[in-house]
């Protein structure tokens, strides 16, 4: 007596027989798959991600941007701006910054660890603390400006001309030029930051100007205005850009 159906499916022979490499077809197509898709395994592990990173809010006034720690001050992020943490060194941390910057620098933890903040586009590469050189070539057009010490600027005189924007008798400075870009985007306008006759009149004393380095296509400087104090947090920031043709320089430490 036949049953009806039967209890499984037919095996087609085909299927069943042994290959000459020692395998059935069914293992022959999965191996054949995993060959396959290997190399675009390889490929997705390579892209740069930010899974794992900590999105943190700028809690301050402001909190200066480095390019290595304790370094070189090359921008400003503001209060409620987010950041996406990617490693640490001491008090810095590498992290992807938001706001109009968008751009990996290292952040002071101290101003600038607070509430979680949204997450921040795009991805950083290893944490990059960028030497004396690679700073000139990169950040600069091949102009800086050191004390003796080298953990300042030397003092310049606010003397506009050609191009220098002056309102009721004043210069506007900016948080944010991006000096690293051939074309520099000023941002965060700082107005009034300097006054004509009260700022940069003389090379002592408490209401110096003291210039650093000059913006990749030299047409923003960055200066720290002695009169704000070295405060870095909360106040008005004493370290911002303003164009070069607002200061009469002098000469370069360094120029290309």
């Amino acid at each position: 007596m036949t049953e009806p159906y039967p209890r499984t499916r037919p095996k087609d022979a085909a299927a069943t027989a042994l290959g000459s490499d020692g395998t059935y077809p069914r293992q022959r197509r999965r191996l054949l798959a995993v060959l396959l898709l290997a190399p675009l395994m390889l490929l997705v592990a390579a892209v740069p991600s930010s899974a794992g990173t900590t999105s943190r809010s700028v809690r301050s006034d402001f909190t200066l941007l480095r390019s290595a720690p304790r370094s070189w001050v090359v921008g400003t992020a503001y209060r409620g701006w987010s950041y996406e943490e990617v490693s640490k060194a001491g008090t810095y941390t590498w992290a992807r910054i938001g706001g109009d910057l968008h751009h990996c620098l290292w952040i002071s933890q101290s101003s600038a660890t607070g509430a979680p903040g949204r997450p921040v586009s795009g991805s950083c590469p290893p944490a990059q603390k960028v030497p004396l050189a690679v700073f000139i070539s990169t950040f600069t057009d091949g102009r800086t400006w050191s004390n003796a010490k080298g953990n300042d600027g030397r003092p310049a005189r606010l003397s506009p001309h050609g191009d220098c924007a002056v309102h009721n008798g004043t210069v506007d400075g900016w948080g944010n030029v991006q000096p690293w870009l051939t074309r520099s985007v000023p941002s965060h306008q700082l107005v009034g930051a300097l006054t004509i006759g009260r700022d940069g009149v003389r090379t002592v004393g408490k209401n110096q100007v003291l210039v650093r380095y000059a913006s990749r296509d030299g047409r923003y400087v960055m200066v720290r205005a002695a009169r704000y104090g070295k405060n870095d947090g909360d106040g008005h920031q004493s370290w911002f850009f303003v164009q070069s043709s607002c200061l009469q320089l002098p000469k370069a430490d360094q120029q290309r």
